[in-house]
Order: C-alpha cells, then sequence, then structure tokens
C-alpha cells in the first residue's frame, strides 16, 4: 500500500505524557495541530532518560503507519529520539509492540515514518529514547508534529 493510499487520523489527542508542561509551544496536544513551530518537549535532564507519550486516537482504529517531524533547526540534532517504540492497548486486553525502531537519523524538518503492525486499538503509547546530549550538556527531547495513518 502507497502513502497516498492512506489517511491522517485526526480527533488523536494526548492524554499523558513525560513531558514539559511550563510552555504552551511544548504542549503535547500540539503534535496533533498541524503546525511544524509547536510540538512537544520532555523536561531538560541531566542524564538520558526514555519518555513516553499515552495517546487516545477518538475511537477504535487501525493504524499502520506512524509520523514524527524533527525540529527544523539543523545546527544540533535537537533532541529527535534515536529510538522508538510504539505499544497499542486492545480492547480486548493486554498490550502489544507494533513497531520498534533503532538508530533513527532524520534530517531537520524531515519526518520519521515507521510502519506499523496492523492492530485494532484506541490507545496507544509511544516511549522514546536515545536522544544526543546537547551543547548544553543536557538530555531534551522534542518532537515537532505526530501523525497516525490508517488504510
Amino acid at each position: 500500500m502507497t502513502d497516498d493510499q492512506l489517511n491522517v487520523i485526526e480527533g488523536c489527542y494526548v492524554t499523558d505524557s513525560s513531558g514539559c508542561h511550563r510552555y504552551d509551544f511544548w504542549n503535547e496536544q500540539a503534535l496533533f495541530d498541524g503546525s511544524p513551530h509547536t510540538g512537544w518537549g520532555s523536561l531538560s535532564r541531566n542524564e538520558p532518560h526514555a519518555e513516553h507519550l499515552d495517546i487516545d486516537l477518538g475511537s477504535e482504529r487501525v493504524p499502520v503507519k506512524i509520523r514524527l517531524q524533527r525540529r527544523a533547526v539543523p545546527v544540533i540534532r535537537t533532541g529527535f529520539p534515536g529510538t522508538i517504540r510504539v505499544i497499542a492497548y486492545p480492547e480486548q486486553g493486554g498490550e502489544k509492540t507494533i513497531l520498534t525502531a533503532d538508530g533513527i537519523s532524520v534530517a531537520a524538518g524531515e519526518w520519521f515514518e515507521g510502519d506499523l503492525e496492523p492492530i485494532e486499538t484506541r490507545k496507544i503509547r509511544v516511549e522514546t529514547d536515545g536522544v544526543e546530549i546537547r551543547p548544553s550538556g543536557k538530555f531534551f527531547t522534542q518532537i515537532m508534529q505526530m501523525q497516525f495513518l490508517e488504510a
């Protein structure tokens, strides 16, 4: 199936995250606003730390692809994760890892795309890890946009 046969799932929202909630422009709900100028950021940390976002798709859906946009600042890697794990929580219970991607490298402003194992779900957890240390000596994850796509 080609990308032009997929549709963005509308109405997604974050129900919980390990993010920083001090700044309006780093609000996790901004991941789904379609703007590359707002997004989600974690707390600034002294040590590497796995981060997470719990997402409600709005209804039972079968996502087949995830897209994450890196911040468009080319000077530094800007905290884009090197590892992503996507977990689905089917209505019948349990959890299922539907994507594990390691060694992610995306140019400034560009998108990471990962194929998801198709499974009907309303709830998804996205776990990130592997950000590089910033010039300030801190670890800080940043994602500007997130999309889930379905057939």
